[in-house]
C-alpha cells in the first residue's frame, strides 16, 4: 500500500513537471538550465523551445504510466 501511495505523489510531481515544460515560455526555461542555456546558443531558439516541449511530453506520458501502475497497486493490495 505504501508503494501505491509513493507512486501516485511520484505521478503528480512528474504531471506537473510535464506541464511546467510544455506551457513556460523558453527564457524562463532556461533561466536555471546551463545546458539548455548552451543548447539554446549552439542549436538556436526554435529546436531547444521544440526540446524543452519534448521533454515535457514525456514527463507527461510517465506521470500517467506510473499514476496508472500506482493506482493499480493501491487497488490491488
Amino acid at each position: 500500500m505504501i508503494i501505491g501511495i509513493v507512486g501516485a505523489v511520484l505521478s503528480f510531481f512528474l504531471f506537473v513537471n510535464g506541464f511546467a515544460a510544455l506551457r513556460r515560455p523558453l527564457d524562463e526555461l532556461v533561466k536555471y538550465d546551463p545546458l539548455g542555456r548552451r543548447m539554446l546558443e549552439r542549436r538556436g531558439a526554435p529546436f531547444t523551445l521544440r526540446m524543452y516541449r519534448l521533454y515535457g511530453v514525456v514527463m507527461v506520458a510517465l506521470g500517467f504510466i506510473a499514476g496508472y501502475a500506482s493506482i493499480q497497486r493501491l487497488m490491488g493490495s
